[in-house]
């Protein structure tokens, strides 16, 4: 049901079809947190799919950017995000066509962390898109993601004294340890 169809008045319902309900994503997400309890993320997704009733290829593929608000527990951080995009569809104009429409997008979610570097992060998401009618308004559409993620320019903390090898502020000829 969702707008996403190039129109044209020559066709049955000007080129409306049907995608298959569930199709695979893959993609690539990108995050900056200046604090440990926001970030903000951009990602690109693909997904390939084929339309219900004649099984014609089309694949859809969107970007977007969300703001992350998160509650760091130990190893395990919940999290929601709300934020905006677009969703676009590239096929052969005997499937669909192409178009491009705007999307929002909310949800939650955890970050469980392996280690220091690594974490899998589970995400449930609705996006919101344009109906496939004028009259028909908004259309949600469930989205639910898991992946892995790693840390890449994380500080180590603070560098050892020169002279103090284990780094606990006693000097090496003073420290017992």
């Amino acid at each position: 049901r969702l707008e996403l169809f190039e129109p044209d008045v020559t066709l049955v319902d000007q080129g409306f079809k049907e995608f298959k309900r569930l199709a695979p994503s893959v993609g690539v997400r990108l995050g900056y947190y200046p604090l440990r309890v926001f970030g903000v993320e951009g990602e690109a997704g693909v997904m390939p799919t084929r339309i219900a009733a004649d099984d014609q290829r089309a694949t859809l593929w969107g970007m977007r950017v969300s703001f992350v608000g998160q509650l760091p527990l130990w190893s395990v951080t919940p999290f929601v995000l709300v934020g905006g995009g677009m969703l676009n569809v590239a096929s052969g104009r005997a499937a669909v066509g192409n178009d491009v429409d705007a999307a929002i997008h909310f949800g939650g979610g955890v970050k469980v962390f392996i280690n220091r570097h690594a974490l899998l992060r589970l995400d449930i998401r609705d996006h919101v898109t344009a109906g496939q009618g004028v009259d028909d308004g908004v259309i949600h559409s469930p989205e639910i993601l898991l992946g892995a993620s790693f840390t890449l320019g994380r500080n180590k903390g603070k560098p050892a004294a020169p002279g103090d090898r284990d780094g606990d502020g006693i000097l090496d000829p003073d420290d017992a340890c």
